[in-house]
């Protein structure tokens, strides 16, 4: 347990709300205070935890805070909405205007609200070096929130700039099943706004719905895969059942996206002549979208290498969500069929095939990576070349 004591400029006990007639059930409870800048904890930048997003020091918003508390700290109060916090103990001395405030949990109590406003406070303190912090801030204060009602509460206190469904997410634990899956892979990827990471879990989560064969079944190709991020989400929110279906898949999924960035350039320059040129190979920077990187090349996290050329996701995603023509489902999950190992394809050239004979067509007819990416006839031939591919391979 930790506890707070801060001094108040004023202090309201805005509701109680009994949950039920049931007494062990917590009351909730909601307070305002208005507190000197100079009383809030520097240690609530360790209570961050049930935040949706984590706080940067860079953006139009962190930097409007900091020129307000550098040069307007009187009406610091006026123009920031302030901190919300959960906690499980609010008491207020009247006499002593001192507010004393508990929280038990870093995964359910701290600051839900305001960690741009906290940071920068901090930031400002340092830089004052030890010199009066001069104005006010605002604390709204909830006890008795139950763990499953604080995302709700989050999403309901970012109105001016809306947190991202992933960091909702994130926090309400729709991504834990694909964390444990993933494993150490883990570490690689964002899971929430602002969050270190060289891999978006959206991007994470539309490779999946590519790969995902009850797509077929529903006689459309995942084209939302490349266009709909969101929508990816959505769904996975809806239908969390067909996603787990797909988890014993995701670390090949995720290694697979990179291996195909960095064997296709050179299998496509050996196997695939360009139209005119018949046994003359190919000539992938050429290749309409293909930028050429000269300087720093692009990382592939997935199998730590890298490429030096970077390859837009339009092209990949036929690619990728062509290879669910090689799923069966085995006990309820989705496996690769025939004893396949996805990577070992890709690397003998599997994928370049299906690039050659799909996407470099529609390269050359709509010379347009965006309209690749939204093309279902490209995601179709690319498909049925896997699928044709996968039917004759002995069994095993």
């Amino acid at each position: 347990m930790a506890r707070f004591v801060l001094s108040t400029r004023s202090f309201n006990r805005l509701y109680a709300e009994p949950r039920t007639d049931d007494p062990s059930q917590r009351e909730l409870r909601r307070y305002y205070a208005v507190v000197p800048i100079s009383d809030i904890p520097s240690e609530w930048a360790n209570w961050l935890e049930v935040n949706a997003r984590d706080s940067t020091d860079k953006g139009k918003v962190p930097t409007a805070i900091r020129t307000t508390l550098s040069d307007k700290p009187e009406w610091f109060a006026a123009y920031n909405r302030g901190l919300t916090v959960v906690g499980t103990l609010v008491n207020w001395d009247n006499k002593t205007n001192q507010l004393i405030l508990e929280f038990d949990s870093h995964e359910f109590h701290g600051v839900l609200d305001g960690g741009h406003t906290l940071h920068a406070i901090l930031d400002d303190r340092e830089r004052l070096g030890g010199e009066h912090q001069a104005g006010f801030c605002n604390i709204e204060i909830f006890t008795g929130l139950d763990e499953s009602e604080i995302p709700s509460v989050v999403e309901a206190r970012n109105t001016s700039k809306q947190v991202a469904s992933k960091s909702l997410m994130n926090l309400d634990g729709s991504f834990e099943g694909l964390k444990h899956a993933i494993g150490s892979k883990a570490s690689l990827i964002s899971w929430k706004e602002n969050e270190d990471g060289q891999f978006d879990v959206r991007e994470v989560v539309a490779i999946l719905t590519a790969l995902d064969p009850s797509t077929s079944a529903e006689g459309a190709q995942p084209v939302v895969a490349y266009s709909g991020k969101e929508a990816c989400l959505k769904r996975l929110k809806a239908n969390p059942e067909a996603f787990e279906k797909l988890y014993g898949i995701a670390g090949d999924a995720l290694e697979m996206w990179d291996a195909i960035q960095y064997y296709l350039p050179d299998q496509y320059n050996k196997k695939g002549p360009e139209p005119g040129n018949s046994g003359k190979g190919g000539k992938f920077g050429r290749l309409t979208g293909i930028q050429t990187i000269e300087s720093k090349p692009k990382q592939l996290p997935f199998i730590g290498k890298t490429t030096n050329y970077n390859v837009p996701t339009g092209y990949i995603y036929p690619v990728i969500s062509a290879f669910r023509a090689m799923l069966e489902e085995r006990d309820g999950m989705w496996v690769w069929g025939k004893g396949i190992n996805p990577l070992q394809l890709t690397k003998e050239g599997v994928a370049a095939d299906i690039f050659i004979r799909s996407v470099r067509d529609s390269i050359n007819n709509f010379r347009n990576p965006n309209r690749i990416g939204k093309d279902s006839a490209t995601w179709t031939t690319a498909y049925l070349m896997a699928e044709n591919y996968y039917l004759r391979l002995p069994m095993v």
